[in-house]
């Protein structure tokens, strides 16, 4: 079998796919013309692997040769040139075309607001009810990840998937599946849509007969009639009854998908009261010695991080950041309102934080490192927040708010966020 994956794609997801296919013995290509200096370890790992690395323009009559090819978003590709492929798959649809997931149940998230806050807390509940659930999507394990898992780990891994979907990954998924989606046992729609990107029905194409339990927030319910395709099994209209968090999104909308997967209401209430938000997002890992720590690790990107900083508000903010920009698109100026909000400012090692340096200096910014290790970091970022303390300041926040990629020095932003807070742990 020959496999041909278009590109990196977003967090280098592109190379998940190429392991995942090389690791079932397929002859693997992946096309990439950026360039290599910027993703190098990651070109490394895969020619070790035997990915044959190629670059150029894919042609029809050259895509024909591929039994497989993996389309991720951002990597353009001509309609025409799809169009004479065997076969045209992503995560979600490899994922959900196994036949090791029919009998997990499948809960899918779409609309245009709060979707990866309900995931989280629905999977986080899940787990805590004692279910082995995950998340994908958006944000989470690719579907290739979770493929690799059943191969190694057996087809019992997982109990629940829990799936956040773009517009662009339900119209990928459902070309890639023809159409004819698995059962899936419930699909909520969250309050706020996009009405332009609804009339094209794009959303909406998710629901139908196969859908068990539609729950649509009562806010789109004019949308929903409008543009549904076919009716599900059940449509419940939210918020229901009797659901405590009605004013408090993610896990209002958590609560209903549990109820219609048949959990308790005391159940749900004990799993969701543990629920802190999404990990790697504005995530308050420790407070100690009057030193705040947080992981903004999902911040990939500066806008992330103003978004992040000025939700913090007035405070001394002590910022980590700096890592891999895989193809050179991400703008140094994007990060001119956290470094001139933030008290000090610690650099992680990678490509972007080159291109970091030379705007700090341009512009006389001071900072320290970079650091390939983040305990470095985190220790140098808190020495900086200790000489604060020390001059009688108030309460000081050290926040892991990169706005870049990780790939250069972590595996992905989940295990730099996960390393951050193996280092605070440490420290307190």
């Amino acid at each position: 079998m020959k496999v041909l994956v278009l590109g990196f794609g977003p967090h280098a997801s592109g190379s998940d796919a190429a392991e995942y296919y090389r690791s079932l013995g397929y002859e693997v290509s992946l096309l990439d013309n950026g360039k290599r200096e910027n993703l190098s370890n990651i070109y490394n790992k895969l020619e070790m692997l035997g990915v044959e690395i190629i670059k150029g323009e894919i042609l029809a009559k050259d895509i024909k040769e591929y039994d497989i090819v993996i389309k991720l978003p951002s990597v353009p590709v001509q309609s025409k040139v799809l169009k004479a492929a065997r076969e045209v798959t992503n995560d979600l649809a490899a994922l959900l075309k196994d036949p090791r997931t029919e009998k997990m149940k499948k809960i899918v998230i779409v609309g245009g607001s709060s979707k990866t806050g309900i995931a989280s807390a629905v999977t986080h509940a899940l787990n805590i009810m004692g279910e082995r659930s995950v998340m994908c999507g958006s944000i989470g394990m690719s579907g290739f990840n979770i493929l690799q898992d059943l191969n190694e780990k057996g087809e019992d891994s997982y109990s629940h998937l829990i799936m956040e979907m773009t517009n662009w990954q339900i119209v990928d998924t459902s070309a890639s599946l023809y159409g004819l989606w698995p059962n899936l046992d419930t699909v909520l729609i969250t309050g706020k849509t996009d009405e332009r990107k609804a009339e094209k029905k794009e959303t909406y194409s998710v629901f139908g007969s196969w859908v068990r339990k539609a729950i649509v927030d009562k806010k789109a319910k004019n949308s929903f009639l409008a543009n549904m395709i076919s009716k599900p099994e059940k449509t419940i209209f939210a918020p229901t009854s009797f659901n405590p968090y009605r004013n408090s999104e993610p896990k209002k909308s958590a609560y209903e998908i549990l109820k219609a997967l048949g959990y308790h209401k005391r159940d749900i209430e004990k799993a969701l009261s543990s629920y802190k938000g999404i990990p790697n997002r504005i995530e308050q890992v420790a407070f100690k010695g009057g030193i705040l720590y947080i992981n903004d690790s999902a911040s990939t990107i500066p806008e992330a991080v103003s978004f992040t900083i000025r939700t913090i508000g007035q405070a001394s903010i002590h910022l980590i950041c700096g890592g891999s920009d895989k193809r050179g698109e991400i703008n140094p100026e994007g990060m001119k309102v956290p470094f001139r909000m933030a008290s000090s400012i610690t650099l992680l090692s990678g490509s972007f934080t080159d291109r970091l340096i030379s705007y700090l200096e341009k512009n006389g910014i001071s900072y320290q490192g970079p650091y390939e290790e983040m305990a470095d970091a985190v220790h140098a970022a808190k020495g900086k927040a200790e000489e604060m303390l020390k001059r009688g300041s108030n309460s000081q926040i050290v926040l892991l708010a990169p706005g870049s990629g990780s790939h250069d020095y972590f595996e992905n932003e989940f295990d730099r966020g996960d390393r951050f807070k193996e280092v605070v742990s440490s420290l307190i």
